[in-house]
């Protein structure tokens, strides 16, 4: 298994996180989470180039530091994973 490694840079309004060894899923899950978010100005993931694997999400907020925005928009998909987990539990526990 390849270890996922981080490259961040943060401003008082804007957040640029650089995921390296990892997919565009992880990114797009993240990128789903951060427009949910009503202090984001702007959220998107930089198209991956195929033979690099860098994944790049960048952040604009307002009223709120973006780290923090971010944290809680994983926070928010974590719970989202751990609730379709229990279920999935759950149906085969069914059969």
């Amino acid at each position: 298994m390849t270890v996922m490694r981080l490259g961040v840079k943060e401003n008082e309004k804007e957040l640029t996180v650089e995921m390296y060894n990892e997919d565009y899923s992880l990114a797009e899950i993240l990128h789903h989470e951060l427009l949910e978010e009503k202090n984001v100005t702007f959220a998107g993931v930089v198209p991956p180039h195929p033979l690099v694997s860098k994944q790049v999400i960048k952040l604009r907020t307002q009223r709120i530091a973006p780290s923090k925005v971010l944290l809680s928009s994983i926070e928010r998909a974590l719970e989202k994973v751990k609730t379709l987990r229990d279920m999935l539990k759950s149906e085969g526990e069914r059969t």
